[in-house]
């Protein structure tokens, strides 16, 4: 019965990768074939994103939760599919500080799954240490994400900030969501060692 019920855990997670990488690949192509060069590179980045999770599992030999993976791609649909190619940043109000909440908030946790275990080339942090230095590397995260934008802007003209205000917001639901983050990991922390 374990097995058959493992088996299906398996297939779906399959399928939930497939149906991510749908919605990432479905961008690029069309932007592609429209000969959209700067949207596509967007694109393409995204796509190996979603590569790089299982290639940094593989080169550090440290397995990554599958909540998390999704987590992760699910970011990267909400913010290629959706924000850009549906064009939501532009009709849905608050979509782009959602994603500023929620980006920060996975790459935080990711930091901490990464840092709270040992890997193939270090030691895990203590849980204290490993909070701490994911909120500040998920909000410096952040902050390269802010310049990469004010780069688009200059180079490609692509309005990717509105301004000081956007920028300073999103440097604010940047660091709400990596807190949200620390706060969520204080919670299972505690649950786990009761």
């Amino acid at each position: 019965m374990r097995g058959l019920e493992a088996e299906r855990k398996l297939s779906f997670e399959k399928t939930l990768e497939s149906v991510f990488f749908i919605f990432l690949i479905v961008p690029f192509a069309t932007s592609l074939l429209l000969g959209r060069l700067v949207q596509s590179f967007g694109y393409f980045l995204s796509l190996l994103a979603d590569r790089f999770i299982d290639v940094y599992s593989h080169i550090v030999q440290q397995d990554l939760p599958n909540a998390l993976k999704n987590l992760l791609r699910l970011h990267l649909v909400l913010h290629s599919f959706f924000g850009h190619f549906l064009r939501f940043y532009d009709s849905v109000p608050f979509w782009d500080k959602a994603l500023h909440f929620f980006g920060p908030f996975t790459i935080a946790l990711f930091f901490y799954s990464v840092l709270s275990r040992d890997s193939k080339f270090w030691r895990s942090l203590g849980d204290r240490m490993a909070k701490f230095v994911s909120f500040l590397l998920a909000n410096f995260a952040g902050v390269l994400w802010e310049i990469a934008e004010f780069i688009a802007d200059k180079l490609f003209s692509v309005n990717a900030q509105r301004g000081l205000d956007d920028t300073m917001f999103d440097l604010i639901f940047n660091a709400f969501g990596s807190y949200f983050s620390v706060l969520v990991m204080k919670k299972f922390s505690k649950e786990r060692s009761a």
